[in-house]
């Protein structure tokens, strides 16, 4: 059925291809170049051979900023593994966890968030000044951890320009599906002629959010609706930074502290604590919160032409105390993750040689991580990587070629056993585009890139409350050894832009938690959070799923296609109309689905301009997902509508007052994410409004 529709899809494009070419000649449209940072060689987003998204100003603001996967989940080939409405990992063409790495200006956000689903990732998107979204392999650069995406956050809290005013914004929003408040502030300046520091901050706090029907997919008699108990937050994120400026380089350093307490509706539901607890009675909170705290510190610096042939030395460097408590309904810390790590790098951009730019780095990382309490499911551990890269690029009249080689080294250590592995990680990485005429370009490219096993899949052993399973690692997996194509063709300028795209994506090794069988009676087995010490499968279908950590060879394919027209632009404003759709399929070796992909997506909107005046519509269908891996339910699909409008008032001194206003689930539909482990008991929120202003000065 994908198949027929991609073809559709195709022809549709193609045909609208045609009926606006003249338009296009006769009224070309200069677009915005934007500068991807997280790419070293500082190539602007149209000028990649791997599919590259940025997100940044308006567009960014009009985004659903809750959590860096809803910021993001609006894009072509990306959606939200959301764990409620506090948690939101992005999900890049059917992979996310361990193998799509969320970073904090170019280091990693060194949380726990790939352990489990229901744990945040460490950044607030609210803060951001652009968002990067790499789809596909980004592990030449950024290590195993990225060989399905990359999501790059860059919120300039180390200035390395000098500022010319002190400038700042300040931001005031209220959300009245969960009777959110937030409010947050940025302020960049100078003192003298060298010194320059910012400064931020961020608080937000909120209520259950309102749902259209029930929680439940099939509600207990009795269950209230219209509300989603345990889903409040109540987060905070401050940083200051100071940097040394001058006209042969920058450094600069940032402290950062986050602390986050929020709810975890419809998971942990801890059935087996206890007769004691479960006789308590009516406790103040219904469920299991978990509450953050993360102290980080970041230091950074470029030096301009250093010595003969060096463009510039580049040094980037992260370290950071991460705690991670999960709280018991009756205020106990049930569990306790520990996790203290640092992440650096170095990078030498070599001057042009016969036509060829480059960059050749060196990436280090140390974690030490632990787990003390009852869901404590990963051991003690320790992990290692060295890695060191190359990249280079050049250009032969309209054909552009890079090509890239990484090697790392990883080692990880269960502490507790002793048990060590190391693996050695290859990624190689060629890419090619040809400029067919003056705004037109078709290319792609090809990655090989491999991945070593996160340390949970390595040395997993016990119950794993989140996803309701009993949760084994194997420390004997192999490395993942992923194989990418994807091909494209493109119009980046004119009144009329649009982008098509196909991969293809073969994971050998593709690492899993298979349900198992031990009895061989041709049903998964249940057990106990004991099971490790008595090995007893037991015959209830709440319990716990056994699962073991296994490879297979995976096959991930599908397609991209984005529209972007500009139908009118004169005094009546600028009106463009972007129409999109993207679409994944995933199957093991043996031809069984894999779990969790998303569904078919096709999204339409249309976005208004005039002086300072702006408004826009958007409508996403979410196809039903009935292509299912065992043990997994279908979702039925929806439609998501959303409206948003702002007017900026201009004050004196170039300082400006915008109001907004947005409004998101207009159908008031239940939208249950295919994606989502808590698909059947957390749906997203229902019909809701943002109301704003933003200050900028």
């Amino acid at each position: 059925m994908r198949t027929h529709l991609f073809c559709a899809a195709a022809a549709a494009l193609s045909t609208q291809a045609v009926a606006a070419a003249p338009a296009a000649a006769t009224d070309a449209t200069a677009v915005e170049q934007v500068v991807v940072t997280a790419d070293p060689l500082g190539r602007a987003d149209s000028h990649l051979a791997q599919p590259v998204t940025v997100l940044r100003g308006e567009a960014l603001q009009r985004q659903p900023l809750r959590n860096i996967g809803e910021a993001v989940s609006n894009q072509l080939g990306v959606t939200s593994q959301d764990f409620g409405p506090n948690v939101g990992r992005p999900t890049i063409r059917g992979l996310t966890g361990a193998r799509v790495r969320v970073l904090g200006d170019g280091i990693g956000t060194m949380d726990v968030s790939t352990l489990s689903p229901d744990h945040a990732v460490a950044i607030e998107p609210l803060l951001a000044r652009q968002i990067e979204i790499f789809r596909g392999p980004a592990t030449l650069l950024y290590g195993s951890g990225a060989s399905g995406g990359l999501v790059n956050v860059v919120d300039d809290r180390i200035l390395s320009v000098m500022p010319t005013r002190w400038n700042g914004e300040v931001v005031g929003q209220y959300d009245t599906v969960n009777n959110g408040r937030t409010g947050a502030f940025r302020l960049d300046g100078g003192i003298g002629s060298h010194l320059a520091l910012h400064l931020d901050g961020l608080r937000v706090a909120t209520d259950d959010y309102d749902i259209p029907n029930f929680a439940e997919r099939v509600p207990d008699p009795g269950e209230p609706a219209g509300t989603l108990i345990n889903s409040d937050a109540d987060n905070a994120n401050y940083t200051g930074g100071a940097s040394f400026i001058d006209e042969r380089g920058f450094l600069g350093f940032a402290v950062s502290r986050m602390d986050r307490n929020y709810g975890v509706p419809g998971a942990h539901a801890h059935e087996h604590e206890g007769e004691e607890e479960a006789d308590a009675g009516p406790l103040p909170n219904a469920g299991v919160r978990i509450d953050q705290a993360q102290t980080r510190f970041d230091i950074k610096g470029g030096l301009n032409a250093p010595l003969p042939g060096i463009r510039e030395i580049r040094t980037r460097w992260g370290i950071n105390d991460h705690t991670h408590q999960e709280l018991e309904p009756t205020g106990e810390v049930g569990t306790l993750l520990l996790n203290e790590e640092w992440e650096g790098r170095f990078e030498v951009l070599h001057e042009q040689w016969r036509g060829i730019d480059g960059v050749v780095g060196v990436q280090l990382q140390n974690r030490d991580f632990d787990a003390r309490g009852e869901e404590a499911f990963v051991p003690k551990s320790a992990q290692d990587s060295v890695a060191v890269f190359l990249v280079e690029k050049t250009d032969f009249g309209p054909v552009h070629v890079d090509v890239g080689l990484r090697y790392e080294n990883n080692e990880a250590e269960d502490e507790v056993t002793g048990r060590e592995v190391s693996h050695d990680v290859f990624s190689m990485s060629g890419g090619l585009s040809y400029r067919l005429q003056a705004d037109i370009e078709f290319g792609g490219a090809v990655t090989r890139a491999e991945r070593a096993p996160a340390l949970e899949e390595l040395f997993a052993n016990g119950p794993h409350l989140a996803t309701n399973t009993f949760e084994i690692g194997d420390a004997g997996l192999d490395t993942e050894t992923s194989t990418n194509i994807d091909l494209f063709v493109r119009r980046a300028e004119g009144r009329w832009r649009w982008s098509a795209g196909v991969f293809y994506n073969d994971i050998g090794n593709y690492i899993f938690a298979l349900e198992q069988d031990g009895n061989g009676d041709g049903i998964a087995d249940r057990v106990e959070p004991d099971f490790g010490a008595t090995g007893v499968v037991v015959d209830e279908d709440d319990a716990l799923l056994l699962v073991r950590q296994t490879q297979d060879d995976a096959r991930f394919w599908g397609f991209e296609l984005e529209s972007m027209y500009e139908v009118m632009n004169n005094h009546y404003g600028q009106l463009d109309w972007r129409l999109w759709l993207d679409s994944v399929d995933a199957e093991l070796d043996g031809g069984a689905n894999v779990p969790r992909i998303p569904p078919l997506r096709v999204g339409t909107g249309l976005e208004w301009r005039l002086a300072r005046w702006s408004a826009g519509f958007a409508a996403v269908r979410y196809s039903p997902q009935d292509e299912l891996s065992a043990l997994e339910t279908a979702t039925d699909g929806y439609t998501d509508v959303s409206l948003h409008a702002e007017y900026a008032l201009p004050l004196p001194d170039d300082r400006e007052v915008q109001f907004f206003a947005r409004g998101y689930n207009l159908g008031n539909e239940e939208q249950r994410r295919h994606v989502s482990f808590l698909k059947d008991t957390v749906p997203a929120p229902g019909i809701g409004a943002q109301l704003g202003v933003r200050v900028s000065f």
